[in-house]
């Protein structure tokens, strides 16, 4: 295992990566305890973030492994990966992109499962009325943290220029 990992302005991230590509980017709000061990996949991941953090990123380009994760959540991950910067869709909707209308629980659980956030972009993904009450973006303890909640929202404003 491979990490890069860097203080952004919405708490410590680190890029996870092997030899075949990035397969997780932990996200917390306390530093990261272990040294780094840098391969080009991680570092280059850590330099896009930060692209994009300040807005010279619209598009991330690493390669990634999912191999590692169920055929299910890699299915999920594809589509939510179409979800193009600046948009947010709802769950009925990314679940209707799936394959299945009815499965918009179950599009909720592949976002809170999401390896890879902001990288795949489950912040782009709303309730139906417009409003989100849940993101472990983070902090993965407590999805309805208003933190977490706040931090969900920076990102879809850091994607829609208004911060």
């Amino acid at each position: 295992m491979y990490t890069s990992s860097f203080h952004s302005p919405l708490g410590y991230m680190r890029a996870c990566s092997n030899d075949t590509g990035l397969y997780r980017l932990d996200w917390q709000q306390k530093p990261f305890m272990k040294a780094d061990q840098e391969n080009d996949v991680s570092r280059e991941t850590i330099k896009q973030i930060k692209h994009y953090f300040n807005r010279q990123l619209s598009n991330f380009k690493v390669p990634l492994d999912l191999t590692s994760y169920s055929p299910s959540l890699v299915k999920w991950l594809s589509v939510l990966a179409t979800v193009p910067f600046g948009d947010v869709i709802t769950y009925k909707e990314f679940a209707q992109r799936w394959g299945n209308v009815k499965a918009a629980r179950a599009a909720g659980q592949a976002c809170r499962h999401n390896p890879l956030p902001i990288i795949l972009p489950c912040h782009r993904i709303i309730q139906a009325d417009g409003k989100f009450d849940n993101y472990s973006g983070g902090d993965k303890s407590n999805p309805k943290d208003p933190n977490n909640l706040s931090r969900k929202q920076w990102l879809i404003d850091l994607e829609s220029k208004l911060i």
